[in-house]
């Protein structure tokens, strides 16, 4: 069985190692002066990273319609990274590099526990979850062999919670499917599935809505039996730095967060539109896919005391996790 306790003490230990030493950030964050610190009269500088995806749709409509700008009285230069895992932006959030990021709920309470200087300033949204299959004899996760290898995008990543919830509640024991995790990127886990090189893949949408629509596969497990919809999937996190040295730029982010779900729910046309650029796909699919089920954003964050629990009960994390909210949000954030 893949040892979750010693992965995470290696993960932390690296994490922390580069927060101590302030060098070697994820590949693709920008280097400079933090957007927490800034004179009068200069140009603040705000390094943001967020990664690819459904999920990140309100981070499109603040870059595109600069929303951040719009809501800073002041100059900024708001510097863009996209970047492939929660793993990376905490690296380099740990490492100085970043400001803002957005990742799954799960990564950010690994980081919050082990240290790194940030905490979530809003939930961004709630997507649906899935485990599909090319196999005809898996109907359940006690079909699953020990052969049968489960694509996901990271051991430790929301997915990987996800599926240890599930086996905890269906199979009595959280890790009981950790040996046939098989860590790929999303786009790769499907194509792998499709391919038939690996059996199952645990996606989020809007991979699970194309995996829907293939008559070659069937789902195995809907993970809103143990994460109800409306429970935080993505959240946005900002540094202690700035939000304790720069609040007005701070607040600009959060407000424009605001600003960006609020626009994507009236105008869910144009957002189709930006989207479609984002992620090379024709608008109508992307107006399809925000309209299912399961699609929210919102800024009031659901389950992280939950979750947190869940992690330190099962040993996805070093340290314990604090019981109080207030632990993992900024002053002003709603939530659970």
């Amino acid at each position: 069985m893949i040892s979750l306790k010693k992965i995470t003490t290696v993960l932390l230990s690296a994490v922390l190692a580069a927060s101590l030493t302030a060098c070697g950030g994820a590949s693709g964050a920008s280097s400079g002066s933090s957007g927490s610190t800034s004179s009068k009269g200069e140009t603040a500088t705000l390094r943001l990273a967020v990664q690819y995806g459904l999920a990140y749709a309100p981070y499109a409509i603040m870059q595109e319609k600069g929303l951040i700008e719009k809501n800073y009285d002041g100059d900024v230069n708001v510097e863009w990274t996209t970047l492939n895992s929660g793993s990376a932006i905490n690296e380099a959030f740990a490492s100085g590099q970043l400001d803002v990021g957005a990742m799954g709920i799960a990564p950010a309470i690994t980081g919050i526990t082990s240290g790194v200087q940030y905490k979530i300033y809003s939930n961004v949204s709630s997507i649906p979850n899935k485990l599909y299959t090319n196999k005809a004899d898996i109907n359940s996760l006690s079909d699953i062999q020990s052969t049968d290898q489960i694509a996901l995008v990271n051991v430790g990543s929301i997915q990987h919670l996800f599926l240890a919830m599930a086996c905890e509640k269906e199979l009595g024991d959280a890790h009981a499917l950790d040996n046939n995790i098989a860590a790929m990127a999303h786009p790769d886990g499907m194509s792998s599935l499709l391919s038939g090189s690996v059996a199952l893949h645990l996606t989020s949408a809007p991979y699970t809505f194309q995996e829907d629509d293939n008559a070659d596969l069937h789902e195995v497990y809907d993970f809103s039996t143990v994460w109800p919809q409306g429970n935080s999937f993505i959240v946005g996190l900002a540094s202690t730095s700035l939000h304790d040295n720069n609040p007005e730029l701070y607040q600009a982010v959060v407000k424009a967060t605001d600003e960006a779900m609020k626009f994507i729910e009236e105008n869910p046309d144009e957002t189709a539109e930006i989207l479609a650029k984002v992620n090379d796909k024709d608008a109508e699919t992307m107006k399809d896919w925000m309209s299912r089920d399961g699609v929210e954003y919102s800024s009031k964050v659901g389950g992280v005391i939950t979750l947190a629990k869940f992690m330190d009960d099962n040993d996805f994390i070093t340290n314990e996790a604090p019981g109080e909210l207030s632990a993992y949000v900024y002053d002003g954030v709603e939530g659970d």
